[in-house]
């Protein structure tokens, strides 16, 4: 073991070198980078000349604090019109729309579905008009704003290796992933 005066006169100018060098190379890099982390992962629609924002991140639901589902009814409700920020349902035809514009994989081990590297939506399963709880980890069913019918509205469905728009019975529980108007 080497006493202090011997290391500041031995080491400490190369050390403080190198530690500047790496400072520097960070910064430079930093400078090219100009991209931001909400920019890398953002996906935005472009939708008959219209651009749509997908939020980061579901929805919770206070009523259902250990899933977060919603009925339908409830989605609709909470998220049928803008909030103060503009976020609401996506319809049908923006669904469709992320489905036929970026690639979908499904991540196994982190239980989500993934497109374009950008935009990570859980697994979550569902909940049956029953009450039962299903497929968490497994796939997931998030409502759009699109009614089909009185008693059925679609919803994006996805599993391990394909992603669909079904419809389904409005009482059931669903996750809910926000979108908004680009300006």
């Amino acid at each position: 073991m080497i006493d202090y005066k011997t290391f500041k006169k031995e080491y400490l100018n190369e050390w403080v070198d190198q530690s500047q060098a790496a400072r520097k190379a960070a910064e430079e890099l930093a400078k090219k980078d100009t991209t931001s982390l909400r920019d890398k992962y953002r996906i935005i629609l472009t939708l008959n000349g219209k651009q749509v924002e997908f939020k980061g991140e579901n929805e919770k639901n206070p009523d259902d604090p250990k899933y977060n589902f919603f009925t339908y009814n409830e989605a609709v409700e909470r998220f049928g019109q803008p909030d103060k920020d503009g976020w609401r349902l996506p319809t049908y035809e923006e669904l469709e729309a992320l489905i036929d514009s970026y690639p979908y994989k499904f991540d196994k081990e982190g239980k989500q579905g993934i497109f374009d590297n950008r935009l990570y939506l859980p697994a979550a399963g569902y909940r049956y008009c029953n009450g039962n709880v299903y497929d968490v980890g497994f796939d997931s069913f998030y409502w759009s704003s699109t009614p089909e019918g009185s008693d059925y509205a679609w919803y994006l469905f996805f599993y391990s290796d394909s992603v669909h728009i079904y419809s389904d019975h409005r009482c059931c529980g669903q996750s809910v992933h926000l979108v908004r108007d680009v300006k």
